[in-house]
């Protein structure tokens, strides 16, 4: 096996650790919820109510989701093939398939923190507006079109532009780096808009903050707020700067018309690695999911403000 080939397997191995870890996080968390409410009987409405649960269930469940996907689809057909335990890969629609679907759950992940900062940040902005803090306007509304909005923005990559097929050399199917508005497009639908939104509340709620007409009783709950965003945008520009040596190599591969098996490697270490850090983060986000690990109880809370959120 050659140097190249090694440092192939290492990010392999290193990929399908997180991913696990990953895995293992969210479904404990997903089961302490559970345990917790089934053995102190909480009533249904009692869960249906709660929005920052809600909203980190969404995104624990994508998590869990994406980790089992791209173990299937990406890191166990890599480490066959690098160690000559698959036969040569045709391209199937299936195969195209799969990787539509990986890229839109990426998406989601992405896609379901702006909804955990849209909660906070009309909380802050919009106060009065009860509606937007109501659990039927997420469970019903938003969630569902954070679904639907992903899968059919990268879709026209797998109808339209029909550029997911399978990469040369490699044991699966991903989006081609030429033209590079086929992975632009997919990169914008699920990193770039979602980003940008952060930033925006990020910067409206700052300036919000700062407002001396603020009303003291709203102070408290609002800085928590804006800490909870600042911690999201912090995770996420901690992710952008551990994407660089990709994008960089990327570029370069562009130039190339050939995109390296180290760089393919590394793009998805680092989705590997985001899906670790994002289920490492959530409770340090979601404040009531912290306070239900730590203290193993739900903490009551109505269903627009809440003490300890």
């Amino acid at each position: 096996m050659s140097y190249l080939n090694t440092i192939n397997s290492i990010f392999n191995l290193i990929s399908i650790f997180l991913d696990m870890i990953a895995f293992i996080i969210c479904l404990s968390f997903l089961s302490i919820i559970a345990y917790h409410f089934i053995q102190r009987n909480h009533h249904h409405n009692q869960i249906i109510n709660n929005v920052p649960l809600i909203l980190s269930i969404n995104t624990l469940c994508i998590i869990i989701m994406k980790s089992i996907f791209q173990t299937i689809h990406i890191t166990i057909p890599t480490i066959m093939k690098d160690f000559h335990n698959i036969a040569q890969i045709e391209e199937t629609f299936v195969c195209r398939l799969k990787a539509y679907i990986l890229w839109s759950i990426v998406g989601q992940l992405y896609w379901s923190y702006v909804l955990l900062a849209f909660f906070r940040f009309v909380r802050i902005i919009y106060p009065k507006q009860l509606w937007l803090c109501r659990s039927f306007f997420y469970l019903y509304i938003l969630i569902p079109c954070q679904f639907i909005f992903v899968f059919l923005g990268i879709l026209p990559s797998f109808l339209v532009f029909d550029c997911i097929h399978l990469i040369l050399n490699e044991a699966f199917c991903d989006i081609l780096i030429k033209p590079a508005y086929f992975c632009v497009y997919s990169n914008t639908i699920a990193f770039g808009i979602p980003y940008t939104i952060l930033c925006i509340f990020y910067i409206k709620i700052g300036q919000k903050m700062r407002q001396p007409s603020m009303i003291r009783l709203h102070q408290e709950r609002n800085r928590r707020d804006y800490i909870v965003i600042k911690r999201m945008l912090l995770n996420s520009i901690l992710l952008c700067l551990i994407a660089v040596p990709y994008v960089v190599l990327y570029i370069i591969s562009i130039f190339y018309e050939y995109l390296n098996s180290t760089t393919l490697r590394f793009q998805w270490l680092s989705s590997s690695f985001g899906s670790f850090l994002f289920s490492l983060f959530l409770p340090l986000i979601t404040t009531q999911l912290g306070n239900l690990l730590k203290s193993n109880k739900i903490i009551p809370r109505n269903d627009q403000t809440e003490r300890r959120d």
